[in-house]
């Protein structure tokens, strides 16, 4: 199993919208580690793999938020469990306050849990919410079924999903917070989840990923080992995109980016150095910038066109004055079929 759980502990906030009020209730002692206790923290944590635009940024200093210098307790207690317990309750608290006189905000369980996931190291919180369902269900002796409701926990749609690198956190490394709000429609309210947290220098991956390749606009084309050539630039974006997708974290790391295509240099780097800019050496990427990067897609008069650039490297599509064209018997023949019905 790739996300492995080591402790779960779930408080209450109780807060309706229309309330100015907030109350909490703190559970005692953690979860037991259990079948189901996994489970949950697996559904939890797979906000962040089907959710492709994160934000991601670093933890504010304890001077600007409660939540980082409790963070920072609980790793001076050496990741104990009740050092675990006391930041997760002691957050909650701060929570409460800062809450407090917030028409709009809405309450709900927040689950603190600590879990591998690959080789990284997380804290995980997680807000969620109940909702109502219906069920069938069929008493002895029925003709037909029945239609009852039920009231389970939404864990598909997280009001707030956040977690922290907890080695990255240490070592000082990278963007170590990634973090996922849905009240996009209530952008003030969602803030104040984001500001308790103590989310500093918020980044999309869309704009991480963005400005990564740009970078690798700038780079030499990579030699290509059999033949001693540079490879083609619809090759390398095509390889780059593989590259990226590859990775079961979804993340590029700059430094394996650099040995995969360049083998003991480091162009990616130094770019960046000599040009000062600003990228963490390990970031979550936009799955959806980073197709665009590979692959093509125009519209007007009512045609649209899809290519990648390896169909313009190839000279498969070309424009000659006003025309465009395209070459590709396997396109003509299913044109002229299509033509023919």
């Amino acid at each position: 199993m790739v996300l492995s759980l080591q402790r779960l502990i779930i408080h209450e906030l109780e807060k309706e919208a229309e309330a100015t009020e907030a109350t909490v209730f703190l559970a005692e002692e953690v979860q037991p580690r259990d079948e189901k206790a996994q489970q949950l923290v697996d559904r939890l944590n797979g906000a962040f793999t089907g959710k492709m635009d994160v934000l991601q940024g670093y933890l504010s200093s304890p001077e600007d938020a409660l939540f980082p210098g409790y963070f920072q307790e609980w790793l001076d207690s050496g990741l104990s469990e009740a050092g675990f317990v006391d930041f997760s309750k002691n957050t909650m608290n701060a929570l409460q306050l800062a809450l407090q006189g917030v028409v709009g905000a809405k309450g709900g369980y927040l689950a603190y849990a600590e879990y591998r996931y690959f080789d990284t190291h997380y804290l995980g919180i997680f807000l969620v919410r109940n909702t109502e369902g219906i069920v069938f269900q069929k008493p002895e002796e029925a003709t037909r079924f029945l239609l009852e409701t039920i009231t389970y926990l939404n864990i598909d749609k997280l009001a707030l999903a956040c977690r922290i690198q907890i080695d990255a956190f240490q070592q000082g490394e990278n963007r170590c917070v990634e973090l996922i709000k849905h009240a996009k429609s209530q952008k003030s309210i969602s803030d104040y989840f984001v500001n308790w947290i103590g989310l500093d220098q918020a980044e999309s991956s869309k704009k991480l990923t963005s400005a990564f390749l740009e970078v690798v606009n700038h780079l030499p084309l990579p030699v290509d080992e059999d033949s001693g050539q540079p490879i083609t630039e619809g090759e390398f974006r095509e390889k780059v995109m593989n590259f990226a997708l590859e990775s079961p974290r979804q993340t590029i790391e700059v430094e394996q980016f650099d040995k995969t295509f360049y083998g003991n240099q480091q162009p990616t780097k130094e770019y960046m150095e000599e040009n000062e800019i600003e990228l963490d050496q390990n970031f979550r990427f936009d799955e959806n910038t980073l197709r665009k990067f590979y692959n093509g897609r125009v519209y007007a008069d009512g045609i649209a066109l899809s290519f990648n650039r390896s169909h313009l490297q190839r000279h498969q599509i070309e424009i000659e004055g006003d025309s465009i064209i395209i070459r590709s018997e396997a396109l003509v023949e299913k044109l002229m079929q299509m033509m023919e019905e």
